[in-house]
């Protein structure tokens, strides 16, 4: 199981942080970071790799609520499928997470 409230904390942060200097946060944007995101965390042994898809659909879940909750339960669990399987990792958000 992983902490739902340290999730929380780093989108709510990145998200703000990013939207006060882009005035945006795309779909595009919320899968790079998520995927940067959950890749640190598993790396860094903070979540285990088998959760990694229950916090990939919990951060979607996030980033939903966040848009008036328009994508459906379907598209939910496949952008969290997509986001779990992606191993990359961006340097730059990475630093904006950490930073």
């Amino acid at each position: 199981m992983f902490d739902k409230t340290v999730l929380k904390r780093d989108f709510d942060k990145y998200v703000l942080d990013f939207y006060q200097v882009h005035k945006r946060f795309t779909f595009e944007e919320f899968g790079d970071f998520a995927t940067t995101l959950l890749n640190y965390y598993v790396n860094a042994q903070i979540i285990d790799p088998q959760d990694k898809m229950e916090a990939a659909y919990y951060l979607t879940t996030l980033y939903n609520r966040g848009i008036g909750n328009r994508i459906t339960e379907q598209d939910m669990s496949t952008i969290a499928r997509v986001i779990a399987q992606d191993h990359s990792l961006d340097m730059r958000i990475l630093g904006k997470i950490l930073g």
